[in-house]
């Protein structure tokens, strides 16, 4: 330690009076770590119980044996102090309150020298180098502080990316939220009671500047992919910030969800990107999957939509492409509205007459079935995520049935 800190060496007075105090250690220690905390509410909690005592005790130790003239080392106290800045600095506080607390323990241990000198008749005019020398070293250890506190904000700032990717990364996976509340510190970032999760597809080529992005939102990015997490209130600003970056972005915006929920949310703006790419959800540059639940849902299981569609729309599988296009067409109209032949016909842009042809054709081909509640919710459900399928150029289905029927 520089001979700096403190100025005072080994005295009569510091001989006579120290030695009284030394004995008193711990105890003074304890009775300083009880002051910082009732008159720095910031050091009031458990967690700063022990570092604080261990600081304050390890300091005193080193200044009185330092006033003795003893071999003793500052290596420790400096280490201690440092790393209740480097805390301050990796918490992103400032230093105002371990000053405070510095600068009480400073005045209880100056008050216990002081009655212990007059209990020993000494003159307060001999203790004038002592409390130079006490001063100094409070300086000292703030100094301590400081580098640790630089140090601990370095940190800090080049950690924030980090928490922010463990953040966004376990609110994917569906990591429990209690363990990701460490992190949102460090980040900055508050987890909202409700997020919206967005997809987002990117030119292979393009990347992204995070540091563009509102820090209230968290990305997670990946080679022609990106994914947002936010409030709501934040999604447009996010989308705009995207778009600034690289215009031919696009993207699947889910509505919001518990963050435990978040999960599912990415797996359904993922499944309606995959959907727009089929040309079975429309190319919008903003998918709000609001609009489009019932597809996004019926497609997780394309098995089962298989299936179904070999059993219950086989009358139409058997009809030709023509034909089986403006009847399913019709036919769903129908399933969703319940409709007249001349509103139906209004919908489609032809004429009634046009409708009622089709509906008895449409009899012919299911009979008594459409009178079955259960046969017509699954016969809509079905038609709805089929039909968009037919439309985009998937045939599959009659192909499969004319296999079959062979």
């Amino acid at each position: 330690m520089p001979e700096t800190a403190t100025q005072v060496g080994t005295s009569e007075t510091a001989r006579l009076v120290l030695p009284a105090v030394r004995r008193r250690l711990p105890r003074i220690a304890q009775r300083v770590a009880d002051e910082i905390r009732s008159t720095v509410p910031a050091y009031a909690g458990a967690d700063h119980r022990q570092p604080v005592f261990t600081a304050v005790n390890s300091a005193a130790a080193y200044f009185i044996g330092r006033a003795l003239g003893e071999p003793v080392s500052s290596m420790a106290a400096d280490d201690l102090f440092a790393k209740l800045g480097f805390r301050e600095g990796g918490g992103g506080g400032d230093l105002s309150r371990l000053d405070s607390a510095v600068r009480v323990a400073a005045g209880i241990y100056w008050a216990e020298i002081r009655v212990e000198a007059a209990a020993l008749g000494i003159s307060p005019y001999a203790l004038e180098d002592l409390r130079d020398a006490l001063d100094a070293y409070a300086e000292h250890l703030l100094d301590q502080a400081r580098r640790g506190h630089a140090a601990g904000s370095t940190v800090r700032e080049q950690d924030t990316g980090l928490a922010r990717r463990r953040l966004v990364d376990g609110l994917l996976a569906g990591a429990d939220l209690a363990d990701l509340q460490p992190y949102t510190e460090v980040a900055s970032w508050s987890l909202p009671a409700q997020v919206v999760v967005i997809a987002v597809e990117l030119p292979e080529e393009a990347r992204l500047d995070l540091s563009d992005l509102p820090a209230s939102v968290l990305c997670r990015t990946a080679t022609g992919r990106a994914a947002l997490v936010g409030a709501e209130a934040d999604t447009e600003d996010a989308i705009a910030q995207v778009r600034a970056q690289v215009p031919a972005a696009r993207f699947a915006v889910c509505w919001p969800v518990e963050p435990r929920d978040a999960p599912a949310a990415h797996r359904w703006t993922q499944r309606a990107l995959g959907l727009a790419s089929k040309g079975i959800l429309p190319p919008e540059p903003v998918l709000e999957c609001r609009s489009y639940r019932t597809e996004i849902w019926l497609h997780a299981e394309p098995v089962m939509r298989r299936q179904l569609a070999q059993e219950l729309l086989q009358p139409l599988l058997e009809e030709t492409a023509n034909s089986r296009e403006i009847l399913s067409e019709t036919l769903l109209v129908w399933l969703e509205t319940r409709d007249s032949a001349p509103a139906i016909a209004a919908r489609l842009g032809v004429h009634p007459q046009t409708i009622r042809y089709r509906w008895r054709r449409i009899n012919q081909l299911f009979g008594d079935a459409l009178h079955d509640p259960e046969y017509v919710v699954q016969l809509m459900l079905v038609l709805k995520a089929s039909i968009a399928l037919w439309a985009a150029g998937d045939q599959s289905d009659f192909e499969r049935y004319s296999g079959r029927a062979q």
